[in-house]
């Protein structure tokens, strides 16, 4: 690290505690053993997953797990002040006496609890399966889409318990802002790339019912 420059480029509304800057070697000799090429594809350009084939997949829940961690952050936030926060403008003392409300926190709670534990289900069955090589190109993308559904389903209950909690949550002391800057800026994870991976498994499924049939064989954790 004495021979390399930091830039510190990491300049992002959201995840800044990554650090994610720029590491600059500037005329540093590197030795051929610290060097590898990545395998190509068809298109000669490179093919990260040649040969592991959930790969990329599996990077992707690693990096979700992130976000899973932001959303239930943002839950304990409003639950803890749902009794005592009493909504503006209104005849309530607490969010808590408001139907409306009630309904509002037992939807968000509900999606952030199933999607974790979604994503906890989706880990141990890629894990289950990265050894070997029989997948399809079908189920991967099965799996990638479960992927994108799971953090959309994060991203919408952050919304509601924003509006829960009403503009006070956006003041930079309260952690629920960075909860929710965190979980937009990682949502958008080139790892991720929602409507590439939604494009994706569109056309194999069109391209699948076209052929006369649909079969989607799912890994599982008994297997």
């Amino acid at each position: 690290m004495s021979e390399l420059t930091v830039e510190r480029t990491w300049r992002v509304a959201g995840l800044q505690g990554t650090g994610s800057h720029t590491v600059v070697a500037d005329g540093v000799f590197v030795p051929a053993e610290r060097l590898f090429e990545f395998p190509l594809g068809p298109d000669d350009a490179p093919h990260l997953s040649q040969g592991r084939p959930l790969e990329i997949v599996s990077q992707t829940v690693s990096v979700k797990a992130t976000l899973a961690r932001a959303s239930l952050g943002a839950l304990d936030v409003v639950k803890a002040v749902v009794k005592t926060r009493k909504p503006p403008m209104t005849r309530y003392d607490s969010l808590a006496e408001s139907a409306s409300a009630r309904h509002v926190f037992a939807e968000a709670e509900h999606m952030v609890t199933s999607s974790y534990d979604r994503l906890i289900s989706l880990a141990g069955r890629i894990d289950a399966l990265l050894p070997g090589d029989d997948v399809t190109v079908v189920q991967r993308s099965s799996l990638r889409m479960e992927v994108v559904s799971i953090v959309q389903q994060f991203v919408r209950a952050v919304d509601l318990l924003l509006d829960l909690h009403g503009f006070s949550a956006f003041a930079l002391d309260n952690p629920l802002q960075r909860f929710w800057r965190d979980l937009n800026v990682g949502a958008r994870h080139a790892q991720l790339s929602t409507c590439i991976t939604t494009e994706n498994y569109g056309r194999l499924m069109t391209e699948a019912a076209g052929a006369g049939g649909l079969s989607i064989r799912r890994p599982s954790l008994a297997a």
